[in-house]
């Protein structure tokens, strides 16, 4: 009896130390976070080497002045849309690019042609990828990556951690410092983004982090979001890197295809939105009056990673004249495209159509004369700010 008790702790240990691997830089890093690669057909993986991955390559070159402070990828699962085959393809692209990889498993991930059997479901992706749940330490911070899908079948499926992960989570936290920035990986959101109520599951995970500095770093939506959940926790919803499943270049909300970036350096934590193919600011468009449905009158402009520590704020012909008014609609380039751009079959059209959702992201000012000056100005919640102008 003593010896078998004595065996499964050290195995309890074991489950601890194999799961959680201490990495050699502390001086910060770089991560790179991509929401949702997603390619189900050889076209759509091919475009993920073509368009996606030269765009990520750039981002690393202009990260890679630092050599103390090393470039990391994670995907936020959905790696593939039920292409299983491609999985080892997709490991080998990002694995060329000379920087760490860090993955979770999506609902896509499971092998839809498994039922019942989630450990099997998950086989594929593990043999890839390795374990479905595991932790580290990057920089400064812990990173701990989760599967918090709970498999039954493909249309079968809920959102929530199962208990062993609960179990090994509880081990692990004991050995992070109470001081420490935990940064947990999953698949699915945190939070209710339509009810802003969070899920019980991640109250849970709250509660296990004590206090410590948490940010949640989720996909699935396909939208952009940040959330301040609470005074030491924020989620990070990122939006799918390759549009709306690859049939539009922007996803449902209207964000373009972009990463999330997440910096760390000098033990603090920045993170952006970086559209692919333009430079660091570029953080905001505007629409000139006329050109926006239901707001002929008015200067619209969309600022895709907006939170609500964001500013956005207006002047006229060099005088300022305060705060933008926020409005929530569809986005006029996602509707533009699907209205007059998109050539898809039927089918692909109306999931276009009925996939479209409103973002909060769009604010809008009526100036006193259509000949005016109009200077915009962002300012997100570092204090970094962008502008932009629009003359007549």
């Amino acid at each position: 009896m003593i010896f078998r008790t004595i065996t499964a702790i050290l195995a309890a240990m074991l489950c601890v130390v194999g799961a959680y691997a201490q990495r050699g830089h502390n001086s910060g890093f770089n991560l790179i976070v991509l929401g949702d690669t997603q390619p189900q057909t050889e076209e759509q993986i091919t475009r993920l080497s073509n368009e996606i991955l030269p765009d990520i390559e750039e981002i690393i070159a202009e990260y890679d002045t630092d050599d103390d402070i090393p470039e990391i990828i994670l995907i936020t699962g959905d790696v593939v849309w039920d292409t299983m085959a491609f999985l080892p393809r997709i490991k080998q692209m990002f694995e060329a690019l000379g920087v760490e990889l860090f993955t979770v498993p999506g609902n896509h991930d499971y092998d839809r042609t498994i039922v019942g059997r989630e450990h099997r479901a998950l086989r594929e992706y593990r043999a890839t990828f390795g374990r479905r749940y595991y932790a580290t330490t990057i920089g400064q911070s812990h990173l701990i990556a989760l599967d918090n899908i709970l498999y039954t079948s493909y249309d079968d499926y809920s959102i929530g951690i199962d208990r062993k992960q609960m179990r090994w989570l509880r081990r692990t936290l004991r050995h992070i410092p109470h001081d420490s920035r935990i940064i947990v990986a999953m698949h699915a959101p945190a939070l209710n983004f339509r009810t802003e109520e969070l899920l019980p599951y991640a109250q849970e995970i709250i509660d296990l982090a004590e206090g410590r500095e948490l940010h949640f770093i989720t996909g699935h939506r396909h939208q952009n979001s940040t959330a301040y959940i609470n005074r030491t926790t924020t989620e990070h919803s990122v939006a799918q890197v390759n549009g709306n499943l690859w049939f539009a270049p922007y996803c449902v909300d209207g964000t373009p295809r972009g990463v999330l970036c997440v910096e760390e350096k000098e033990e603090a934590l920045r993170w952006h939105f970086r559209t692919l193919g333009e430079e660091r600011d570029y953080q905001m468009k505007a629409y000139p009056a006329g050109s926006v449905d239901g707001n002929e009158e008015y200067i619209v402009v969309k600022v895709w990673a907006w939170d609500e520590r964001w500013r956005v704020e207006w002047s006229e012909e060099g005088v300022a004249q305060g705060v933008m008014e926020q409005i929530e609609a569809h986005d006029p380039d996602y509707m533009h495209y699907v209205d007059n751009e998109a050539d898809h079959p039927e089918h692909i059209m109306q999931r276009l159509r009925s996939s479209a959702r409103p973002t909060k992201h769009l604010f809008r000012c009526r100036p006193s004369n259509p000949d005016s000056t109009i200077t915009i100005t962002a300012t997100d919640s570092f204090g970094d700010s962008y502008s932009l102008t629009i003359t007549p």
